[in-house]
């Protein structure tokens, strides 16, 4: 008689606590994503079709950028970035010369822009800017360049003991 009432409480512990076990909400109320899915096909038709840059303008070459002329005075480099910042808004030919032109400026000052175009979404802007920060890679801001030291070899572990 015990064993029935044994089985029969065991079920109903079983479905209490089965039952009684609060659901975990669901991460997404919606997952409706037809909204987002319109706007990406939107976007993607109202884009260029093409991604490389025009043949009209020549890629120079990574050792053979004009520098421009430094600025005079702080006055002059300020206005530099400030028009380089401001042609970022623009298209992405318009911030394709502020590369370039940062670039064959070749100045510390305009790394953040450059750093900028790291992250932009046209491929060729992108590309210039890794090309111009190749140059500044390993300098540290301010410094002089040296020349590189001249490291001895190691010693020996016969000549350590």
């Amino acid at each position: 008689m015990s064993t029935p009432f044994a089985a029969v409480a065991a079920l109903l512990l079983v479905l209490w606590f089965g039952l009684g076990r609060r659901r975990p909400r669901p991460l997404l109320r919606s997952t409706d994503t037809s909204a987002i899915a319109a706007l990406n096909r939107a976007q993607i038709a109202s884009a260029p079709l093409s991604v490389s840059p025009s043949p009209s303008t020549p890629d120079p070459a990574p050792g053979h950028a004009a520098a421009l002329p430094a600025p005079a005075d702080a006055a002059g480099r300020a206005r530099l970035l400030r028009l380089l910042h401001s042609s970022f808004s623009g298209s992405s030919a318009a911030r394709l010369a502020a590369i370039r032109t940062a670039r064959a400026w070749g100045h510390v000052a305009a790394l953040p822009v450059l750093r900028r175009g790291l992250r932009d979404v046209d491929p060729a802007v992108v590309r210039e800017a890794v090309l111009a920060i190749d140059r500044f890679r390993g300098v540290q801001p301010g410094a002089a360049s040296r020349p590189p030291l001249a490291v001895g070899l190691p010693r020996n572990v016969a000549r350590t003991r």
